[in-house]
Formats: C-alpha cells, sequence, structure tokens
C-alpha cells in the first residue's frame, strides 16, 4: 500500500512508478562515480483534500523509461488503487516540469489520444510550455504525454503563486527547468519536484545535475529552498529520493541531511 500520512485537513500520498539505479558519473558529471550505490526513485503525490484529489506529477508511465530501464515492482496506477483512488477520481494534475520521467501517465495513445485522467485539468508551468512546445526536438514522452494537452482543451498554463486550490500553491524554483515548479501545503508540505536527486545535495547545493537547463539558476533555488525548509521546519517530498520520498531537511553537526519519515 502506498505511504500516505495526514497534514492539517490534507492527506499526502507517496507514490512510485519504479526505480532504476543511480549512476553518479552521469548524473552528476563534475562529481564522478565514486559514490555509494543506492536507487533512484521515479513517482509523484496525491494531495487530497476533503473531496478534491490533486496528483502531483504523473511518472514516467507506460510508454518509455530511462536508459537501463525501468524497474517495477508496482505502478503510479497501482499505487493510487492501493489507497482507493482511480484515474476518474483526481481533479487536478499538476505538474512540477515537462521532463519525461513526470509526465508519462498524462495520457491514453492507444486506439485515440485522449486524458487518462478523465475529469482532469493539466496544470503547467507556463515558462515550460512555451520553452519545450519552441523546442525543434523533444523527448518522446514530451511530444505525446504534453503536447496534446492543448488539444484536447484540458491544459491550464500556471505561474508563480498560483492557486491549485484554496490550501495548495504553486511555488516557482527555476533552473533544472524553465518552469521548474514546486507545491506547496499550506498546512506544511513542500513538494519540490526535482530540485534535488539524492540527499547528499541539500548539502552539495552546488553539484550540477546533467539535465539542470540552468545550473546557476538551479543552484540558486536551491539553496534559498532548502534554507526556508530546514528553518521553517516543513515536510518536504522529493520524489527521487528514496521512498517514500517524504522527510524533513535537519541540520545534523553543522551539515545539512535528510530525515526520512
Amino acid at each position: 500500500m502506498a505511504f500516505s500520512v495526514k497534514i492539517g485537513d490534507s492527506e499526502v500520498v507517496a507514490l512510485r512508478d519504479g526505480h532504476h539505479p543511480l549512476n553518479w558519473g552521469w548524473h552528476f558529471p563534475e562529481v564522478g562515480g565514486e559514490q555509494e550505490e543506492c536507487l533512484l526513485n521515479f513517482g509523484g503525490f496525491l494531495v487530497i483534500t476533503g473531496s478534491t484529489v490533486t496528483l502531483v506529477d504523473t511518472g514516467w508511465g507506460p510508454y518509455a523509461g530511462p536508459p537501463g530501464g525501468l524497474d517495477r515492482d508496482c505502478n503510479l496506477l497501482e499505487e493510487m488503487a492501493s489507497v482507493g483512488i482511480g484515474p476518474g477520481d483526481v481533479d487536478l494534475v499538476a505538474m512540477t516540469h515537462l521532463h519525461p520521467d513526470h509526465i508519462g501517465w498524462n495520457l491514453i495513445l492507444e486506439d485515440r489520444v485522449r486524458p487518462r485522467f478523465t475529469k482532469a485539468r493539466y496544470l503547467v508551468p507556463r515558462a515550460d510550455w512555451e520553452h519545450y512546445k519552441a523546442l525543434p526536438e523533444k523527448h518522446p514522452n514530451i511530444v505525446q504525454q504534453a503536447m496534446p494537452l492543448e488539444d484536447l482543451g484540458v491544459l491550464e498554463l500556471i505561474e508563480d503563486g498560483h492557486a491549485v486550490t484554496s490550501s495548495l500553491k504553486a511555488v516557482a524554483m527555476p533552473g533544472h527547468t524553465p518552469g521548474h515548479t514546486g507545491f506547496l501545503l499550506d498546512a506544511g508540505c513542500f513538494l519540490l519536484g526535482d530540485l534535488a536527486h539524492h540527499p547528499h545535495v541539500l548539502e552539495e547545493t552546488g553539484w550540477i545535475q546533467r539535465f539542470d537547463w540552468n545550473p546557476e539558476l538551479a543552484v540558486e533555488s536551491r539553496e534559498r529552498v532548502f534554507e526556508q525548509v530546514e528553518r521553517d521546519g516543513t515536510l518536504v517530498g522529493l520524489g527521487h529520493f528514496p521512498y517514500p520520498s517524504l522527510g524533513h531537511v535537519i541540520k545534523n553537526e553543522g551539515r545539512r541531511q535528510w530525515k526520512p519519515l
């Protein structure tokens, strides 16, 4: 069963969509490969407040995967079902950014292209939409799982401060992508997308991940947000961290560390 935690009047559910070994030298070329072996998680989160269900990111999905393949003992839809949520129950799909491992369950491609989450509006950071729409070459998941949203009439472009619901708002943290966005639940949970891919980066904010679009801006966002959540004691969700990908950023002997739930 998917891991969940009650936060005020909301429930936050961590969803797995598979994993594969973290190749340090590939993800962090400047750091190299001399780090401990670990798994890179892929997934998303549900935020359930009253009768409103928001899905934050949709994983790799059924049509694509990372280099070297994806190991699965469950997928995102199965994880949702384990807490009684089906695709038709989702009201909002909020994307932190448009990388292919965050959008893969958006649409059904068989027979005709259509939304998998049938009643949902799909919220996409405007800066990411404009950036990826203009790119002449895109990953197949972006072509198939993001670009059709506009013609299907389910796309809503959002910017910093957008009220997803009365208790969940978008917070811009650009750098990993132009529109990279976190989602802050006012009861005290901050879903941070790809602000970091491994707990080491909480302390080593200068480590540049291969897909950081603007490294300088990515470092600036990491330093600002990690300082904030450490100071405030906010529960955070980082979907690539070891499952359940929820925890706190703390200081221990002068170094910033991850304290998982």
